[in-house]
């Protein structure tokens, strides 16, 4: 049975509901166009995941007050009767451009355009910024460390650092989208069919009188490629302890008859230094011809911390990465804005300080070369006919979809393929020039038209 989706018209800033009230009651609810975008790039990255457009797109199209919530905004004593009828029957019925979950795109892209009467167009930019700029967030994060490790591994073990649920699980969904391979949240493996992946804590072999009855216990619940956790002690000693399980559950797996072949998959390190540390647990495992087993490590990793350790010489085949990943540390917030590029009176404009908007309605159109490989995107009127691939798609039109929900192992496969054909300096962990976002000479001399009109010119 298909889920239903939450109501959460409710969850927005007062000044959406103020604002609507003032525009009905002056009778101005002409059709708006408005953008969602993000300013800027935060250091060292040179492009973000589009993320949270499947969501936002399913609140626009849901949105509707019901009873209580207006009984409620009646009891605030702000808004007087004829407003909240207008409230009862309020829905979008507009259309969305968007660019495609999963895409890698630079600061000043439109990733959504919707357009629709006023009142609907303004209502939905608080939710609407709420779900990409979170959501974007997380997968360009997610997406850095991924890069960082590559060929390693990266498993998402955000949960119990996450901002509660929704964050927890939205994170999760962000990290493999943008190339996590597993998740430690089984609520989120539930719910988004992401593989699950996970071992013990200390605690367990704590709970034994020694570590290698520890290790026995678990391998024996758990006999086909069970990772081991195994510096609670002292590690070396904790990679021969793992030694000795291999080759007992070996020696089970050459019994006769046996349907399920016991093997040990993994080792994980959670502490010390983990470059040094990887490389004796290898040496270890390699001169007694276990080389099948995996490292695995864990313990506050980043792409900086990856990037140092693969740098080190590290012998590490994957990364549980947690805090750093599900918050996006050192990063608290992207500047995604959503903005008036255009109304019945023609395109609009804003000048502020760094706050500038670019007017009219438009597209952006991926450049790519003979090899298929992007150069940089640019940035045009709508007007234009541009060469290049357009990323703006009609997603919804009069209030609703007219593209079906994307599957997130579609997306995930997708994301990844952008993000391979972009140039490799901006998939860098330090990266100095990002992926460029050009200005087309149309919007260019709109641009200026606008600036001269209002403000004596400014330039792009």
């Amino acid at each position: 049975m298909a889920k239903t989706i939450e109501n959460r018209t409710m969850l927005t800033d007062l000044y959406q509901l103020t604002m609507n009230a003032a525009y009905f009651e002056n009778n101005k609810n002409d059709e708006a166009i408005f953008e969602l975008f993000i300013r800027g790039l935060p250091k060292d990255w040179g492009y973000f995941i589009v993320n949270g457009v499947e969501d936002a797109v399913d609140y626009s199209t849901n949105i509707g007050f019901e009873k209580d919530d207006l009984n409620y905004l009646d009891s605030q004593n702000i808004f007087k009767p004829t407003f909240l009828d207008f409230l009862k029957d309020f829905k979008f019925e507009g259309d969305i451009f968007a660019i495609k979950e999963g895409t890698p795109i630079t600061s000043n892209t439109p990733i959504l355009q919707i357009r629709a009467p006023r009142t609907q167009v303004q209502y939905l930019e608080s939710m609407d910024l709420n779900t990409i700029n979170f959501q974007t967030l997380i997968a360009s994060k997610a997406n850095r460390i991924v890069n960082a490790a590559y060929p390693a591994k990266i498993v998402d073990f955000g949960l119990r650092r996450a901002q509660e649920k929704d964050a927890a699980m939205l994170g999760a969904r962000a990290a493999y989208l943008a190339g996590a391979v597993a998740t430690s949240n089984v609520l989120a493996g539930k719910e988004f069919g992401i593989p699950l992946s996970g071992t013990h804590a200390h605690s367990f072999v704590m709970s034994f009188p020694t570590e290698l009855e520890a290790f026995r216990a678990y391998t024996k619940t758990f006999p086909t490629n069970a990772t081991l956790l195994v510096d609670t002690y002292d590690t070396i000693e904790g990679a021969k302890n793992a030694v000795i399980i291999a080759k007992e559950l070996a020696e089970k797996g050459m019994m006769p008859n046996i349907r399920i072949v016991p093997s040990l998959g993994a080792v994980r390190l959670d502490s010390g230094n983990l470059a040094d540390l990887s490389k004796k647990v290898r040496k270890i495992f390699d001169d007694e011809g276990l080389n099948s087993i995996k490292i695995f490590v864990s313990n506050d990793l980043n792409e900086y911390k990856i990037f140092n350790l693969r740098e080190e010489g590290a012998r590490i085949d994957g990364y549980g990465v947690g805090t750093e990943m599900i918050t996006a540390k050192p990063v608290s917030a992207i500047s995604g804005v959503y903005k008036i590029v255009e109304d019945e009176a023609g395109a609009k404009i804003k000048l502020s300080e760094g706050k500038k908007t670019y007017p009219g309605r438009k597209q952006v159109y991926r450049i790519a070369d003979e090899n298929g490989f992007y150069s940089h995107d640019i940035l045009a009127l709508e007007s234009e006919d541009l060469l290049g691939r357009p990323l703006l798609e009609k997603v919804v039109e009069n209030g609703k979809r007219i593209r079906p929900r994307r599957n997130l192992d579609d997306i995930r496969t997708y994301c990844l393929e952008e993000v391979a054909k972009l140039p490799a300096s901006v998939r860098e962990v330090y990266v100095k020039n990002p992926y460029e976002l050009k200005i087309s000479e149309g919007l260019q001399s709109l641009f200026s038209e606008l600036s001269n009109k209002h403000y004596g010119g400014q330039k792009i």
